[in-house]
């Protein structure tokens, strides 16, 4: 009866005295204070809501949750080699957002996809402007150029030899020794002398229009810059 009176109070005073266990430190900090590696053996696994472990700059652990460190955000877009669905990541190719899994699609309608998962096959990203939408598409895959497109310059060229025309002018005559011409249109002498030349007026002057083929064939050309061909996923969740 002694001997188990006395454990009781060794226990008890134990417990008022030394509230706080260290290993390898002779005054301990906290309620167990370890000097040195750690180390557990068969760890279970954690379930969904399981938390991690961490430990600040003094060495004190607390726990977080999984999602503060989890690398996938619902939302989040990747490239990858992938082509099927995986790991909560899910294929951009238009598909119907009915045909999803229950927490998949209920994710999709919270980021605005409320029928149908974009469909990025063929078409580059770009960064959402203030004005745009999150999934919106639009641009094209090539162009055509319209005249008002091209540069402003001008081109030259000269008619065909082969084009006879006539050409109307009036007070000219000319005597060239062996012969002369008549000069209708002359209110002075209707017949010219040796070596006379009349000219036309300065309203003679006229133009030629000029036409000239630029051999084109009216072809679009592609705007795709080299590329690497990948599929684009976004994270739903599992």
């Amino acid at each position: 009866m002694k001997k188990l009176i006395f454990v009781i109070i060794t226990i008890v005073s134990s417990t008022g005295l030394y509230s706080q266990v260290g290993i390898n430190v002779a005054k301990p900090t906290a309620t167990l204070d370890v000097n040195g590696d750690v180390k557990v053996r068969n760890l279970p696994v954690g379930g969904s809501n399981a938390e991690i472990l961490v430990s600040d700059e003094n060495g004190y652990i607390s726990k977080q949750e999984y999602t503060q460190f989890r690398k996938e955000i619902i939302g989040d877009i990747k490239d990858a080699i992938q082509d099927q669905d995986h790991d909560g990541w899910f294929l951009l190719n238009g598909r119907s957002i009915s045909t999803l899994p229950s927490a998949a699609k209920q994710n999709a309608i919270s980021l605005g996809f409320s029928s149908a998962l974009p469909d990025f096959r063929n078409k580059l990203s770009r960064s959402k402007n203030t004005a745009g939408s999150l999934g919106t598409i639009g641009g094209n895959s090539s162009i055509t150029l319209s005249r008002n497109n091209l540069p402003a310059f001008e081109l030259s060229g000269t008619t065909s030899s082969a084009g006879n025309h006539e050409h109307g002018f009036v007070n000219t005559i000319n005597h060239d020794g062996t012969g002369f011409s008549l000069n209708n249109a002359n209110t002075g002498a209707r017949w010219g002398t040796d070596k006379t030349v009349r000219t036309t007026g300065t309203s003679g002057s006229h133009s030629h229009t000029v036409t000239l083929n630029s051999n084109g064939s009216n072809s679009a050309f592609n705007l795709n810059p080299w590329y690497i061909s990948l599929k684009q996923f976004v994270y739903l969740g599992l």
